[in-house]
């Protein structure tokens, strides 16, 4: 498990982009590091950290998406914020994204100038929870990245899973997500 999840990020780490200077744009392809990921693009400095999974770049703020961080109330909350700061706080990063949330925050994944992929490195490190209820919105290859990341992080016990922990969207509504049993695109990869 532990080999698929190294191929599944040395995958993702194979083709770089990144840039300097926060600038707002369109890209040319569905992928960005060997990733499938929206066509928008944000390439910025993070200024800001608000919790384990929003960020701010270039004035506007980020929710990483297919990931779900601890509450700052919660037990980690805090400890997840300070996990992804240290990761990008003050770094350049670059954003791809298709679409905004209900709060008008861009969702989207957060690519480091080398290519590492934040959304799942917060999971990796056992900082945030694979958030299943969306997976219907990456593609079959990101989905067996997150579950790998996040099945390893809670069986070596690292961060939120040293202790009991309760998911933050329980924490949030009193009940579980509903993860889909299929998604209508299939689980054949993007290209």
């Amino acid at each position: 498990m532990m080999r698929s999840l190294l191929f599944m990020i040395a995958v993702a780490l194979s083709a770089c982009g990144g840039g300097d200077g926060a600038s707002f744009a369109p890209a040319s392809g569905n992928t960005h590091c060997g990733v499938s990921v929206g066509k928008q693009r944000i390439t910025g400095t993070v200024t800001s950290v608000h919790d384990g999974d929003t960020i701010t770049v270039g004035g506007e703020s980020i929710r990483l998406a297919s990931i779900d961080a601890p509450e700052l109330d919660q037990a980690y909350g805090p400890s997840s914020r300070a996990n992804l700061a240290a990761m990008v706080l003050g770094q350049s990063v670059t954003v791809t994204y298709a679409q905004k949330d209900f709060y008008d925050r861009v969702v989207g994944t957060v690519f480091k100038s080398d290519c590492s992929p934040v959304n799942l490195n917060q999971v990796a490190s056992g900082a945030a929870w694979y958030y299943e209820a969306y997976q219907c919105e990456i593609d079959i290859r990101q989905r067996q990245a997150y579950a790998a990341a996040h099945s390893a992080a809670r069986t070596a016990k690292k961060g939120l899973w040293a202790n009991v922990a309760v998911a933050p969207w329980v924490h949030r509504n009193g009940v579980e997500a509903k993860v889909p049993v299929s998604c209508p695109n299939g689980d054949a990869a993007s290209d």
